[in-house]
């Protein structure tokens, strides 16, 4: 009735990994990487359901040239962003996309695990959804590799992320990642939105108002449309930004996410 296949594929060194793609990886060419890695994957017939367990040790990654992102202007916004890690916004976004965000090096296999086990159930009614790549990873995406669904991609993501951890740091890549994140059509960065949505500066909004748009990044074409055609934002999702949100106390919390829901 079932048939399960293992498969354990001892620690090995990640530019090894990388070497099987390089045709369609280029910075293998001129990438330095270091660190190994392995895996452990199951596979269920005939649901076809794959579970993943990969465990990383000592990644790093020079020779992709992300210091150059330290002193780049964002294409999004003439006005200069006031923001910085402690504001609203800045807390709303982690809690949003990446709640480890300050604890990894630019990759979460935890997370990636978990995500890659939700997709397959399809997602419980009820529960809100995230994806499995880090903040790091989705800057990678904005600046670099695009947004093409592949695994090749997701692999370029990851070396740039990991580079960009060591070249430029956690508060300049959540920084960038607010400079250039999208928040629905022809609404690039943080401060366009911030203007669009509430006709003010991105570091004057309220904690509420952060959660708002924080919300919206999972999918911020679906977000817009939802806005325009009911009024309404996704309720569930911005209160569950707000419970995430640090440093708030709880008490507060709450309260801003019933208020919310009024």
């Amino acid at each position: 009735d079932q048939l399960r296949l293992s498969l354990q594929l001892p620690m090995t060194p990640v530019a090894d990994g990388y070497a099987l793609f390089g045709a369609a990886i280029p910075e293998t060419a001129h990438a330095r990487i270091e660190g190994r890695f392995a895996l452990q994957a199951t596979l269920v017939l005939p649901e076809g359901s794959l579970s993943l367990v990969p465990q990383v040790e000592g990644l790093q990654v020079s020779g992709l040239g992300t210091e150059a992102f330290a002193t780049a202007r964002s294409g999004c916004s003439k006005t200069a962003s006031r923001l910085t890690t402690s504001s609203w916004l800045a807390r709303a976004v982690v809690a949003a996309e990446d709640q480890r965000f300050f604890e990894h090096s630019g990759f979460d296999p935890a997370e990636f695990s978990a995500a890659l086990a939700r997709n397959q159930r399809g997602g419980v009614q009820g529960r809100i959804e995230r994806g499995g790549s880090t903040l790091s990873q989705q800057l990678a995406k904005l600046l670099v590799t695009g947004d093409e669904r592949s695994s090749v991609r997701k692999l370029r993501e990851l070396l740039y992320a990991v580079e960009m951890e060591r070249t430029l740091g956690k508060p300049r890549i959540l920084q960038l990642y607010m400079a250039h994140a999208p928040w629905g059509p022809g609404i690039c960065g943080a401060e366009a939105a911030s203007r669009r949505y509430f006709g003010r500066p991105a570091h004057e909004l309220s904690p509420t108002q952060a959660a708002w748009l924080a919300a919206m990044l999972h999918n911020p074409g679906l977000e817009t449309r939802r806005w325009a055609e009911t009024g309404h934002i996704n309720v569930a999702r911005t209160q569950w930004v707000l419970m995430a949100m640090r440093p708030m106390p709880r008490r507060q919390r709450s309260r801003l996410a019933e208020e919310v829901a009024q």
